[in-house]
């Protein structure tokens, strides 16, 4: 692991901001009012309409790295309580807003690299948060890799748009597309789905990277609860991206894998 000075953690929800934490020594730690995150304990709140102080305090503090971390939701902006900082650059923050998350976060990257401060991906400060290809539980004959392909069809489509990182297919069939509300939700549809919908049984959740995304800011991530709701949505087999995609607790991941008859599978993406 790097040796990471005047660090900070800006902190969201889920167990990853966690294992941040664990890596670093003493890191400052930021959350955002009206956001979750489960650093709460540890973490100083800014208002994010007041983006001004909030790089002024990490610039008295001599904060020169950021990682951002967990699970956030999309500011809540009130333009009446905009300090100057963000006044001048609200046509093209707003701007970004308008567009898919990928925009938005990019042009938080720019207002970072405009302070002089380097956004810096989780899985540079955690090791082993990413997987190598290969088949971890499961083989090639255990999954269809036609829904594969088809799915992997569907993401290079939706990565153009700035819509989502995961879909579900099932015999051909496109059962769930991520879209805002995010992968569980997704997964609670095609659980709830009514069986007229569904063919044959079973089907593939792939999970990817979008195409030209700067994953410093927001690597795809799964974790067991992940595996539970496949489970749940009666899938069989989870597919990743090699080195993008991050897995919390992988062991356990594998563990309910097994448990669950489902195939786990890190592979580049059809191309």
């Amino acid at each position: 692991m790097k040796n990471f000075k005047n660090f900070a953690i800006i902190a969201g929800s889920g167990n990853l901001p966690g294992l941040v934490y664990e890596q670093l020594s003493n890191p400052y730690v930021v959350g955002f009012e009206g956001m979750e995150c489960s650093l709460s304990k540890h973490a100083v709140f800014h208002n994010f309409n007041q983006l001004g102080k909030f790089f002024e305090d990490l610039n008295n503090r001599g904060i020169r790295s950021v990682v951002m971390v967990g699970g956030m939701k999309r500011p809540l902006l009130d333009e009446t309580k905009f300090d100057e900082y963000l006044k001048v650059r609200s046509d093209s923050f707003f701007k970004a807003l308008q567009q898919g998350d990928d925009a938005l976060l990019k042009h938080i990257i720019s207002l970072f690299i405009e302070n002089n401060i380097t956004p810096i991906g989780a899985n540079e400060v955690v090791r082993n948060l990413t997987l190598k290809p290969g088949f971890y539980v499961g083989d090639q004959d255990s999954v269809n890799l036609n829904d594969v392909k088809r799915a992997d069809q569907i993401l290079e489509k939706t990565s153009c748009l700035d819509i989502g990182q995961s879909v579900v297919v099932e015999a051909g069939q496109v059962l769930g597309i991520e879209t805002a509300q995010g992968t569980k939700q997704m997964l609670e549809y095609v659980r709830d789905t009514s069986s007229l919908l569904r063919r044959v049984g079973g089907g593939v959740l792939v999970k990817r990277e979008k195409i030209n995304q700067d994953l410093r800011v927001d690597m795809p991530t799964i974790g067991p609860e992940t595996i539970r709701q496949v489970h749940e949505a009666r899938l069989d087999a989870v597919i990743i991206s090699p080195n993008t995609v991050i897995v919390i607790k992988q062991d356990e991941c594998f563990q309910l894998c097994k448990k669950f008859s489902l195939s786990f599978i890190v592979r580049e993406r059809d191309k």
